[in-house]
């Protein structure tokens, strides 16, 4: 392909960015029917200097995260039929105990999300397969055979002369200077030669994209970031190797290194140093690379301290000190060749997918690793052509990498570059799920946050806000309430006050701030015709009630759950999840409201504050606070009522995502801190206790209520998530037709509840559920918790259908053991609801 055609001028789609993943997407749109695709590059094809050209394209499958092992999985097998990949085996080798705990645990998240073949090996088995590590440095290892190398400079341009068979055009040796936008929608690119329109315009430029969101006003949250890579001279163990790579590919990540064979020498990839960040408007340009003798803009010097002097500030020795303890030929080796190379972080580690909100027709795919890029085009391209994200034509939750997600403050370069050198300290480090940033906190606080910190709140970040766990000051009643061990990994961030909350609120009366929920209030004479045509409920109801509905995608894939309370009938609000779930949600209702000036949609994010009233004593500690009668017969379960409390306004909704009798009390932000003083001053008398976040989601779980991002997702839809009674097929709204063929071809997979059979047991999320009888994985633990109430341990997965009737026998499999389990039927707690009606 020649870097010197002619651009055209007009174009459907431009993908700026030759890489593997611009060259992916242009690959999987042409495969959906795209003709007119153009992907242009500032460097020549295909090793056009970005991350792609000095990647050593290591791809090990298996993450924690479900999206990000499909997407490995699915590039693994992309370039393999390719022929662009190097199937070596990949081992990860643990030298702590805690490591080994942690391998154990991820051998079972690929074995439930679908990677087979993988097994923990002894430091002598490690050592046959790798014969140059000293296996009395470790433990063992976890051993993945279809793990290997993407060769992504050919794979690029594989994938691009397919594309290009199927009329797509590449033009290297084209710089873009400027995207052009009018009316808020995409118009063209610019380039050092020439000016091509186009309908559709998607940014593959992972290191550049900051650059190319300033040209648009755009935030995109990314920082570059560099990190070291040597090849040795020949290593005595590899002479004679035939093949570039014979041998597994290697983590150590106890030293936050990597290795694989170049033939006779052995590459060294190293985390081991403080983050070497770096300002994308300081990559290096063509005379600066001359001058420096770099081949490529994503490379920096090789700076050689970081190597053999400095460490990673959570290591004690020098990356050189730790190669060479597991590698010890390593030790006397000379080196070939280093590099500091670049790639970017984002502030939660995820990748940046999707349409941008403010200028249609403008797409990004950002921060991709070589691991990911073949399923990430894929998915963006899906996204592009179909309206929806889908992995080679299946249904995914690609939420987690929206660009949408990020809320305001992370257009901040604090921020920013703050928690994107966390991202890279942590990307090879023992992170809890419950380890918390220690950078940038308390950006967004409640109007309850200093009360709450005096009550020894444990707060955890979530989209900014201070969202309060648990509270130290309730441990005074473990005399009152028994709270089983947790062992080991599940004991760590977690406190025996949310076993104690959880309880009292099922016998007294408990206060949890709801702050972070958030309102959408929808208003004008087409809000109804709006919901209707969004919410699979029917929200044509009478003035004061509240329905549970779900929002959907064209595949029927769930997006949201949400209560929609009705106050007038022009007056809609729907309540959700808080912080990124809220940004996604009030986008997608934004993007499909009529345009006429029939509907006002206001996001109630952060004017308002919230507090829930929890448990058997609730209408005793709030009746004589508010003006509204609080009597069943006035007040019934699923009403809303705006009234007073004291001198407070408030909306109060008649729900309890606790289980238990209760309202949601809303109010403007301003009036919070008097809101809790005088809900905690009445409930002073009855045992209040303040309830965190972990005690109301375990609360939930023992009551079978979903958890939008873990147990209902856009992967799968109502029917399948057991909350087909939210859907009224009278109806017409967005899915209703793919709902439609899924209820009448037949389920292929159900959510069940699951208890553990042994006392006390306990699982965590992305587990393997089995079938005791032959060892089949039948899906993953979607949402795992202990029920207090019920005094089981609790998990919830979608299973075949065979498998999903109560009674059924399975086992749970947890590091390295199985938990006979019972699939139960659901309630699992109050199944005739006496405690939310009384």
């Amino acid at each position: 392909m020649s870097t010197g055609n002619t651009i055209p001028d007009t174009a459907g789609t431009v993908i700026v960015g030759a890489g593997c993943v611009g060259c992916s997407a242009a690959y999987h749109l042409t495969r959906l029917g795209r003709e007119d695709v153009v992907v242009v590059d500032q460097g020549p094809l295909f090793e056009t200097g970005g991350s792609t050209s000095h990647a050593p394209g290591l791809v090990f499958q298996t993450s924690s995260s479900k999206l990000m092992t499909r997407l490995a999985a699915y590039t693994r097998d992309l370039y393999s039929e390719l022929g662009d990949f190097r199937t070596s085996g990949g081992i990860e080798v643990a030298s702590t105990d805690d490591r080994w705990q942690y391998l154990k645990r991820k051998l079972e998240w690929g074995r439930a999300y679908g990677l087979e073949g993988g097994e923990l090996l002894s430091p002598d088995a490690v050592a046959d397969r790798v014969p140059q590590v000293n296996e009395e440095t470790i433990l063992g290892g976890y051993y993945q055979p279809t793990d290997g190398k993407a060769h992504a400079v050919d794979a690029s341009a594989t994938m691009a002369k397919r594309a290009r068979d199927s009329g797509a055009s590449f033009h290297g040796e084209t710089t873009v200077t400027d995207l052009e936008v009018a009316d808020g929608s995409i118009e063209a690119v610019v380039t050092d030669r020439g000016r091509i329109e186009a309908d559709e315009v998607l940014v593959a430029t992972n290191i550049w994209g900051p650059l190319f969101g300033d040209m648009v006003g755009v935030d995109v949250p990314l920082v570059p970031c560099a990190h070291q890579y040597l090849v040795t001279d020949e290593l005595p163990e590899l002479d004679g190797a035939s093949r570039e790579i014979e041998q597994p590919v290697l983590r150590h990540q106890d030293a936050s290194l990597y290795f694989r064979q170049h033939g006779e020498r052995y590459g060294i990839g190293s985390y081991n140093h403080e983050p070497l960040l770096v300002d994308p408007a300081d990559i290096y340009g063509p005379e600066q690379l001359e001058d420096l003798g770099l081949e490529y803009p994503s490379l920096r010097e090789f700076t050689a301290a970081h190597f053999h002097e400095n460490t990673h500030p959570d290591h004690e020795r020098t990356a050189a000190e730790a190669a060479g303890e597991l590698v010890p030929s390593i030790r006397d080796a000379e080196f070939e060749s280093g590099i500091n190379g670049m790639f970017c972080f984002t502030p939660d580690g995820n990748p940046i997918l999707g349409p941008t909100e403010e200028i249609d027709g403008l797409w990004w795919a950002l921060a991709i690793w070589v691991t990911q890029s073949g399923g990430a085009g894929s998915v963006i391209a899906h996204w592009m052509e179909d309206g929806i994200p889908r992995l080679d034509g299946d249904r995914v939750d690609a939420s987690g990498a929206h660009i949408s997600r990020f809320q305001p403050h992370a257009g901040s370069r604090e921020y920013t570059w703050g928690r994107g050198a966390q991202q890279y300290q942590e990307v090879y480090q023992l992170i809890h799920p419950r380890e918390q940033p220690q950078g940038q906190r308390g950006l967004r606080r409640s109007p309850f946050y200093d009360r709450q910190a005096e009550l020894g709140a444990e707060f955890y970040d979530s989209g900014g806000w201070e969202v309060p766990q648990w509270y130290a000051s309730n441990e005074t009643l473990l005399e009152e309430y028994d709270v089983p061990d947790r062992p080991d990994w599940l004991d760590l961030g977690w406190s025996k006050a949310q076993g104690v909350e959880h309880q009292a609120v099922r016998d007294r009366v408990a206060m949890v701030d709801m702050t972070t929920y958030t309102g959408i209030e929808v208003t004008g004479n087409g809000a109804t015709d709006l919901l209707q045509g969004l919410l699979t409920n029917d929200v044509d109801v009478s003035l004061g009630r509240i329905r549970y509905a779900a929002m959907c995608n064209e595949d029927g894939g769930i997006l949201a759950d949400v209560t929609v309370a009705r106050f007038a009938d022009d007056r809609y609000v729907l309540f959700t999840g808080g912080g990124n779930s809220a940004t996604l949600h009030s986008r997608w209702i934004r993007e499909r409201a009529p345009d006429d000036g029939s509907v006002s949609i206001t996001v109630h994010d952060s004017s308002r504050c919230g507090i829930g009233v929890f448990g058997p004593e609730a209408r005793t500690v709030l009746e004589p606070l508010v003006e509204a009668d609080l009597s069943n017969d006035a007040f019934p379960f699923y009403t809303a009522r705006e009234t007073s409390l004291g001198s407070i306004p408030v909306t109060m909704l008649r729900l309890s995502y606790a289980g238990e009798l209760g309202w949601e009390l809303y109010a403007p932000t301003e009036y919070g801190a008097q809101l809790w003083e005088t809900i905690e001053d009445a409930g002073e008398e009855h045992g209040i206790v303040p309830m965190g976040w972990a005690a109301l989601e375990s609360t939930s779980l023992e009551k079978g209520f979903r958890l939008w991002g873990s147990d209902i997702t856009p992967e799968y839809n109502p029917y399948e998530a057991g909350i087909g009674f939210a859907v009224d097929l009278e109806t017409d709204f967005v899915g209703k037709e793919a709902l439609m063929r899924a209820r009448e071809s037949g389920l292929e997979r159900e959510i069940a509840p699951i208890t553990l059979d042994e006392p006390g047991a306990l699982v965590d999320c992305g587990h393997p559920v089995i079938d005791p009888d032959d060892g089949a994985v039948l899906g993953p633990v979607e949402r795992a918790g202990y029920g207090y109430t019920i005094d089981s341990g609790i998990a919830y997965a979608y299973l075949p259908p065979a498998y999903a009737e109560a009674g059924r026998d399975v086992e749970i499999e947890y590091e390295n053991e199985r938990y006979p389990a019972t699939v139960r039927d659901e309630p699992l707690f109050d199944p005739d609801r006496e405690k939310m009606l009384r």
